[in-house]
C-alpha cells in the first residue's frame, strides 16, 4: 500500500465531525454541513478560495469561519504552499507533520516528531514558552520521480 493509499483510507466521516462541532457549541447549519462535506472530500491540499469556488451559493465568511473551526479541532491542518500561500489538508486529530510532493501535491502525514529535542533546547536557551510547532517537508513523490524519468 502506498503512502497516498494509506492517507486516503483513513477518511473522517461528516457525522462524527458535525457531532464534534455541536459538542463544542457550534450549530450544524445546512451551509456548514455542506462546507464540512466538501472539505472532507478533498484529497489534496486546498485553499479557502477553492472551497468558496466549489460552493458559490455559500457565503465566503461561512467558508472561512468553518475552515478556522475545523483547523482548531484538528480536522484540517494548515500548510504553506510554494510562495507562502496558506492551504489546508484534511487530517486526523493529534500532532502531525506533513511531507508534501512539489509535483502533484500529494500529502503524507506523519506523527513522529523529530524536532522535540530542538524545541526543548530552544525553550531552554531563549526562555520562550513554546506552545506549538509544525514541520512541513517538501520533496518529490515516487510517482512524480518516475514520470520525470
Amino acid at each position: 500500500m502506498s503512502a497516498h493509499d494509506r492517507s486516503t483510507t483513513l477518511k473522517l466521516d461528516i457525522e462524527s465531525v458535525l457531532d464534534r462541532l455541536v459538542e463544542l457549541g457550534y450549530r450544524a447549519t445546512s451551509p456548514r454541513r455542506e462546507v464540512v462535506a466538501t472539505v472532507l472530500d478533498q484529497d489534496r491540499p486546498f485553499t479557502s478560495e477553492q472551497i468558496v469556488h466549489l460552493l458559490p451559493h455559500i457565503g465566503r465568511a461561512t467558508v472561512y469561519r468553518t475552515l478556522e473551526i475545523l483547523a482548531s479541532i484538528d480536522v484540517v491542518h494548515r500548510l504553506l504552499k510554494p510562495g507562502g500561500f496558506p492551504a489546508y489538508v484534511v487530517g486526523h486529530p493529534g500532532h502531525r507533520h506533513h511531507l508534501v510532493c512539489s509535483g502533484c501535491a500529494t500529502v503524507v502525514e506523519f506523527s513522529d516528531c523529530p524536532v522535540e529535542t530542538l524545541v526543548q533546547d530552544l525553550a531552554d536557551r531563549t526562555e520562550f514558552t513554546i506552545s506549538t510547532h509544525h514541520l512541513e517537508i517538501t520533496g518529490v513523490c515516487p510517482t512524480c520521480q518516475q514520470a520525470a524519468n
